[in-house]
């Protein structure tokens, strides 16, 4: 018995391999992005000594197979941000190359280096493929997103209780106490959003959605990171300008919102249970607005370090190669001269150097960093690179406002959800990297609001399946509701 132990993992591999090809489209894109995100902290980000993301990749281009050998039932509607991630995946795939042609970098590494952003990109086009040929597939994703983090919040709040990590994933110690950033933390973001907008607009909103509401700003408080909380609260006031705009904010919603808010807020501080929350909160505060808490050096490590980190790389970018940069290079192929240069970044904690730094080597900085996106996206595609990156984002958000003005009431709410919580994902890239690593998520969350922007053509197909005949509506606890047909007879009921 104990010689077939060591092949139980790969026996079971195998047969959840065989299990996973006779399920639906559906279930195997779903099941290949809860992997990718190392099933939300469920299980380690490394497996049997292997990337937990690797897995899903491979599970979604099994899926991706499959969706491209079925007919879509909507026609593709290539728009301007739809265009730009192509050329952007194409100029990846040139910085690929000219990596390996002209830098000579070793090919496996440049594969690792590039893996999470072009595969993370490209999983843009499986979704959509996937809204394309199973429109009603949108509304079971939001579904199993909303359900699935519903039950890991209260786990991701009590380790806070405990003061203890309950979860894997990115979780240290701050003040005596957890401080935790949940993988699912865009998805709780993403769905609060829906569900505010829907508060602020006097719509119906369910008890458990409510619930929902308190855990994700719980959740979002206890991460103690004050861009996080700058970010919430910008992207909270571009949701109430839009609403605004389209003549959907209710001032007695919106008024019992913020006094309940202000009032639990009031209540938690008098209490002494929100005081390092504060404490983060007044710092980011005094960042903005040059306090004297703002040029400190704990803040000048982090805030101003980050700046000071990205200007460095694009200056070391724009004197080696201003187009591709450095390439995908790989943490190990970064030569000395280069990193002695560095002046700015993260320590680099592999084995091999930690086992240095024992032996009495001095600490090596890398120049990668997962603090600031933008120094890795240059580093990465060059300078020429950020600027395609700059000009998607920018026509994405000029595609939304476009769109969401003849979105389906239906879907309306769940495009400004999307929008916004890529906004915040966006926005994150100063001390995050949201669309280097994870990419999947906004990738995601991308092809989303591609779907809602096509809600009138899915309309138009189911009509033509129907003979005509209006089809009733459906919805899953008012979490999402599919895009049925809206208004009278023959015509469509653009939201107002």
């Amino acid at each position: 018995m104990n010689k077939t132990m060591p092949y139980l993992p790969y026996i079971g591999a195998i047969v959840g391999l065989m299990a996973f090809l006779f399920l639906s489209p559906r279930i195997k894109v779903f099941i290949a992005f809860f992997v990718m995100t190392s099933c939300f902290d469920l299980v380690p980000s490394l497996v049997f000594n292997k990337n937990v993301w690797d897995f899903g990749a491979v599970l979604l281009a099994i899926a991706w197979v499959q969706l491209l050998l079925s007919k879509p039932k909507i026609s593709p509607r290539t728009t301007s941000y739809v265009a730009l991630i192509q050329v952007f995946i194409g100029w990846m795939v040139v910085c690929v190359l000219w990596s390996l042609l002209f830098y000579n970098y070793p090919l496996l590494n440049t594969l690792k280096a590039c893996r999470q952003m072009i595969i993370g990109f490209l999983s843009f086009f499986v979704f959509q493929r996937l809204f394309r040929n199973d429109p009603d597939s949108f509304d079971f994703f939001m579904k199993a997103l909303y359900w699935t983090t519903y039950a890991l919040l209260p786990v991701s709040l009590l380790g806070y209780l405990v003061n203890k990590p309950l979860l894997f994933g990115l979780q240290t110690e701050y003040g005596g106490v957890i401080r935790s950033l949940p993988v699912f933390l865009p998805i709780g973001l993403m769905h609060f959003w829906i569900i505010t907008s829907r508060l602020l607009s006097a719509e119906k909103v369910r008890a458990h959605e409510l619930l929902y509401v308190g855990m994700v700003i719980g959740v979002t408080a206890l991460t103690f990171t004050r861009g996080i909380y700058l970010t919430v609260m910008f992207v909270f006031c571009v949701m109430l300008v839009t609403l605004t705009s389209r003549k959907k904010l209710n001032f007695a919603a919106a008024t019992s919102f913020m006094t309940i808010g202000v009032v639990l807020a009031v209540v938690l501080v008098l209490g002494g249970y929100a005081n390092r929350v504060v404490e983060r909160f007044n710092s980011a505060v005094d960042l903005v607005s040059g306090g004297k808490r703002a040029v400190s050096e704990r803040n000048d490590d982090t805030y101003t370090g980050r700046i000071a980190l990205a200007k460095e790389r694009v200056a070391l970018v724009a004197q080696h190669n201003p187009f591709v940069g450095y390439g995908f290079i790989h943490e190990d192929d970064v030569p000395d001269a280069l990193r002695s240069k560095l002046k700015y970044g993260s320590v680099v904690y592999t084995p091999e150097y930690v086992d240095l730094y024992r032996m009495g080597y001095p600490y090596m900085l890398a120049l990668h960093s997962a603090d600031i996106g933008w120094a890795d996206i240059v580093i990465d595609t060059g300078i020429f690179g950020l600027i395609l990156w700059i000009l998607f984002f920018a026509f994405f958000v000029r595609e939304y406002y476009y769109t969401a003005r003849r979105t389906q009431k239906l879907l309306y709410y769940a495009q400004l959800g999307l929008f916004l919580q890529t906004l915040v994902g966006a926005l994150l890239m100063f001390e995050s990297n949201t669309f280097v690593s994870l990419v999947q998520i906004a990738s995601f969350m991308l092809a989303g609001c591609w779907y809602c922007s096509q809600g009138r053509v899915w309309n138009d197909v189911k009509n033509s399946q129907s003979d005509g005949r209006p089809m009733p509506g459906r919805s899953f606890g008012r979490v999402i509701s599919i895009p049925q047909r809206a208004g009278t007879s023959g015509r469509i009921q653009p939201a107002v």
